[in-house]
């Protein structure tokens, strides 16, 4: 059986990427930085406390608290948002063809063959599916247009090749 995609890496499939390295690759790492970003976000908490008469004081605190708060919130699309702007021309766009042994990922720059035993984790947002390849790695790809069989049928092929559980990641 030969499944096949095509997907666009727009600003949703790359924020699903980045989602999926974060959750599966990068866990442990997420969830330590996480920690401190909210010890930081507590710490500013008392500062703000303690100098409230002080205008910039207040200000400022104020200020790096809603940042924090910004980046933790948003941390999966400011990655996405910054990968597109570092990709190169050409990349937007990919048709992938799933064979037995192996996957074609052709985009307008290149033509990648890829071996099944060297995705790292296999995650499920509500319009992608992605392979994270590496702790900066990821692809891809749009669940609509999936041919050569149905969406079922693919996760049970992908969990076979590749030998990993598909992940539902949310978003």
């Amino acid at each position: 059986m030969e499944f096949t995609c095509q997907t666009t890496y727009d600003q949703k499939a790359l924020t699903a990427m980045a989602r999926a390295v974060r959750k599966t690759v990068r866990a442990k790492r997420s969830r330590i930085v996480r920690i401190w970003a909210w010890i930081i976000i507590g710490l500013l908490g008392v500062s703000l406390w303690l100098s409230w008469g002080n205008v910039w004081q207040t200000a400022a605190d104020c200020g790096v608290i809603a940042v924090l708060l910004l980046i933790s919130w948003k941390e999966d699309a400011l990655n996405g948002f910054f990968t597109r702007r570092k990709a190169l021309p050409g990349t937007d766009a990919a048709d992938t063809t799933f064979y037995s042994d192996h996957f074609l990922v052709k985009t307008a720059a290149a033509e990648s063959k890829w071996q099944y035993d060297k995705i790292l984790a296999l995650a499920e947002t509500g319009a992608h599916l992605v392979f994270v390849m590496g702790k900066n790695h990821a692809l891809a790809f749009e669940k609509a247009t999936l041919a050569g069989g149905s969406l079922p049928e693919f996760r049970r092929f992908l969990e076979e090749k590749s030998g990993r559980n598909i992940h539902s990641i949310g978003g």
